[in-house]
């Protein structure tokens, strides 16, 4: 196998599988990258076993020959060692050749590694999975939902079924959730014709590398189920995740729909008083802030104290809607969390009681909601 090819682009294509290559693994033949040289362009594969990333690059690009192939092959070349090199080389074009013995040169004006590789037979036959009845997203929606449920995933594997967000389709809606039982996102998304109804349990960090590799765009992303496996077809990027086994549970009956307070306050006034009121807040197990509705005055009055280090009061400007006065105590962290997933709208904050749950929405969308469970004040 010898080729020569654009580093440019050979990095953009690694910073896509980077995000597959396993830090710890009982297969070491998975740390690697399985690099095969076709006559069509060249094919690059990692895999943690829960992720499985493929990327194709052409001999062509925009009518620009960016890889020269001498002679097709395969190899597994390690992956740390093969990225770091890539990023330090400093010419245009980068030459790849194997030789006999699992061995790789890389050359590049006056500078040439010999790395030890792996034969590519020892690489797992991992199947990416296709088929005629794809799911049609915009990649910009994608991200959005995304960027609005996965932060309420849980962390730990208490409850492995959790640490996902549940993508449930059917009568033409799309209905994503995230919970860790103290907290819950949900995003309803209305797609027609979409597909027939599933639910399934896609893994948070899945979900995050994912969306590093997607963009703004309102390009198509192309996916498939099947076989408990999921696949994102972006361009020429195979993004594979597996599913998480189990049956999510219920949310409904928990998200409340009627609530006896509400009030309307400025995204940012919001924001930066809880970013300000968590400064003191971080100190506590817990990032415990205190708020208080004071209908009469129109205000919010948001307080965090700690032994250690003080105490801090933030007043933020807010319009009734609804309801009363109203004390109650929750993660500062939570509500950032929240309101990050707010399209810098006016927010909406909606009351049923001091120990019940309560919800954050953007004033404009009705289709996303933030749900946080309060904690018992001293």
């Amino acid at each position: 196998m010898k080729i020569k090819v654009d580093r440019q682009l050979l990095l953009t294509q690694l910073s896509y599988i980077s995000k597959a290559i396993p830090t710890k693994t009982p297969l070491p033949v998975l740390t690697g990258i399985k690099f095969v040289v076709a006559e069509e362009g060249l094919y690059l594969t990692t895999s943690d076993s829960d992720i499985t990333i493929n990327t194709f690059l052409p001999l062509e690009v925009n009518d620009t020959q960016v890889i020269q192939i001498d002679s097709v092959g395969s190899i597994i070349i390690p992956g740390k060692y093969f990225i770091e090199i890539i990023k330090k080389l400093n010419g245009d074009n980068i030459e790849i050749s194997t030789f006999e013995g699992n061995y790789v040169t890389i050359k590049c004006g006056r500078s040439e590694y010999t790395l030890n590789g792996f034969d590519v037979t020892q690489y797992p036959n991992i199947e990416l999975i296709k088929h005629d009845n794809p799911i049609h997203l915009e990649k910009q929606l994608l991200k959005t939902i995304i960027r609005q449920t996965v932060f309420s995933t849980a962390n730990s594997e208490n409850r492995p079924v959790l640490t996902g967000v549940n993508f449930r389709y059917d009568a033409d809606e799309l209905m994503c959730v995230a919970t860790d039982s103290f907290r819950l996102s949900k995003k309803l998304v209305p797609l027609n014709k979409l597909h027939e109804p599933f639910n399934i349990v896609i893994p948070g960090r899945s979900l995050i590398e994912l969306s590093k590799i997607l963009d703004d765009s309102h390009e198509s992303v192309d996916v498939y189920l099947a076989n408990n496996q999921i696949l994102f077809q972006i361009g020429n990027i195979s993004f594979q995740s597996r599913l998480l086994d189990g049956i999510y549970p219920e949310t409904k009956e928990f998200v409340p729909t009627t609530f006896g307070i509400e009030i309307k306050a400025n995204y940012y006034e919001l924001y930066n008083a809880f970013d300000r009121a968590a400064l003191i807040a971080r100190d506590q197990v817990s990032n415990v802030v205190k708020l208080n509705i004071l209908p009469e005055e129109g205000k919010l009055l948001i307080t965090a104290n700690s032994p250690e280090v003080g105490k801090v009061e933030e007043e933020v400007q807010v319009e009734m809607i609804s309801g009363g006065e109203l004390r109650i105590a929750c993660s500062a962290l939570f509500i950032i969390d929240a309101l990050k997933a707010i399209n810098n709208s006016d927010v909406i904050m909606s009351f049923n009681g001091d120990m019940r749950p309560f919800i954050l929405r953007d004033q404009y969308d009705e289709t996303t909601i933030q749900l946080i469970v309060p904690v018992r004040m001293e």
